[in-house]
């Protein structure tokens, strides 16, 4: 996106294995669990308040799975949100996420960068970071992707993987109305020819 000639953007990271942390506490029903994600991706806080006043979980898990969909901002939200459970798989996400910091930090990038708890994709092939990154100009992500450890072995090769994909529609969008200027060295040809042409 730097090279693009982006300079303002947002980076959103998440962790799929947060949200996978706190259903295997809370021992959900598949068809409940799937309905809890749709809703929590569509950061729909009421829906997911309805579904859970129905189940019979401690209060505390509750509000940690409310909390969910608005969980979202700097570095310091992975803070608080270790003080919301003791799973060990949420917790590993959240050192994760750390640890990805971090190494951005190193190359100077962590102004880009914040972080959504509440983002689980619109796949469930995710199985551990995912991300958006987001410019002005357009409403729709300039680039999505994240890791999928086990979407490659239905194409017949086990192995895990990263990928992302960039929307050149809205990135071009944006530059457009950012006033990015594409620097291009391309030179135009046209080719005119007259049909009683044989050769």
């Amino acid at each position: 996106l730097i090279e693009a000639g982006l300079s303002e953007f947002q980076v959103e990271i998440g962790h799929i294995e947060f949200f996978n942390g706190l259903m295997e506490e809370a021992g959900l029903k598949e068809e409940d669990r799937k309905e809890l994600r749709d809703l929590i991706e569509e950061k729909n806080y009421f829906g997911v308040e309805e579904l859970l006043s129905k189940q019979d979980l401690p209060e505390t898990l509750k509000e940690s799975i409310i909390k969910i969909p608005q969980t979202f901002g700097t570095v310091e939200l992975l803070k608080e949100a270790k003080k919301v459970t003791s799973n060990q798989t949420a917790l590993a996400a959240l050192a994760r996420l750390e640890k990805i910091y971090q190494i951005l930090s190193v190359y100077g990038l962590e102004s880009y960068v914040t972080f959504d708890l509440g983002m689980l994709g619109k796949y469930d092939y995710y199985t551990g970071i995912i991300f958006k990154a987001y410019t002005y100009g357009t409403g729709d992500a300039v680039a999505t992707g994240g890791r999928y450890d086990k979407l490659l072995i239905q194409f017949g090769k086990d192995a895990a993987s990263i990928g992302f994909a960039v929307n050149l529609d809205a990135l071009m969008s944006a530059m457009e109305r950012q006033k990015i200027e594409v620097d291009t060295d391309i030179m135009g040809t046209i080719l005119l020819y007259d049909r009683t042409q044989k050769e």
